[in-house]
């Protein structure tokens, strides 16, 4: 089960979804945070679903178990109160949906993509670009995509495959289960160390590489001095 919370309408139809979520040193997660502060665009809708743990039993949380539901609770700051949730935000140019997401438990995993895939189609999404992490020595981003056409379009950019294996959570079954729905996508993946005591650990430099790819593609202007800086 899933719902969602409508905020405001959508600023344009048929954008393009930016998709990420917690992974591999966090790059998907930042990512989009620093393109919602950078960016400044209008949170439209949130979804929440009993399915979403405020606290984790797996390490890291995008690896999940149908043993380890995790901890039901909210969360607190500055003394408001809130639910784990995905945030969706609308940008009118370039038009854009961007969706900041969250780790279901293993049971909730399929019902939260469809229901964000519903809302897409709903909004008419007709594609997406993920943005996430993988492991291996610092360096190039590389891609995947949805067909053929996309990957060539992405070489034109210097963006070319590389990354086989496994690509969990969120962002990784938003992406697959979107191809089934029609919706085209790319994934943008940052190579970056892997830290063992904690996977999720950030890194902002593997961050600013994906953004910078981002930035190509979309002709964004975000500043990444920040990412830099760290």
């Amino acid at each position: 089960m899933a719902w969602v919370k409508y905020t405001g309408e959508p600023i344009v139809r048929e954008p393009i979804a930016i998709v990420g979520s917690s992974g591999l040193r966090s790059i998907g997660k930042i990512a989009v945070e620093h393109l919602v502060e950078g960016l400044r665009p209008k949170l439209v809708a949130e979804l929440y679903s009993p399915h979403f743990p405020i606290l984790y039993q797996t390490r890291p949380s995008y690896v999940s178990h149908p043993d380890l539901p995790g901890r039901a609770g909210i969360e607190l700051k500055g003394g408001k109160v809130g639910l784990p949730r995905v945030e969706f935000y609308s940008l009118a140019s370039p038009p854009l949906l961007i969706t900041k997401g969250y780790h279901a438990n293993f049971k909730g995993q399929y019902k939260v993509a469809n229901r964000v895939l519903d809302l897409y189609q709903e909004f008419g999404v007709g594609r997406m670009i993920v943005l996430a992490g993988y492991g291996g020595e610092r360096g190039e981003v590389c891609c995947a995509a949805t067909d053929s056409e996309l990957l060539e379009e992405l070489k034109k950019h210097g963006i070319d495959k590389g990354y086989e294996g496994p690509f969990y959570g969120f962002s990784g079954l938003v992406f697959g289960l979107g191809m089934l729905r029609k919706i085209r996508g790319v994934c943008l993946f940052g190579k970056t160390q892997p830290n063992f005591e904690d996977p999720e650990y950030p890194d902002p430099i593997a961050t600013g590489a994906v953004l910078e790819k981002l930035n190509t593609l979309l002709n964004l202007n975000i500043d990444l001095s920040k990412l830099h800086g760290e």
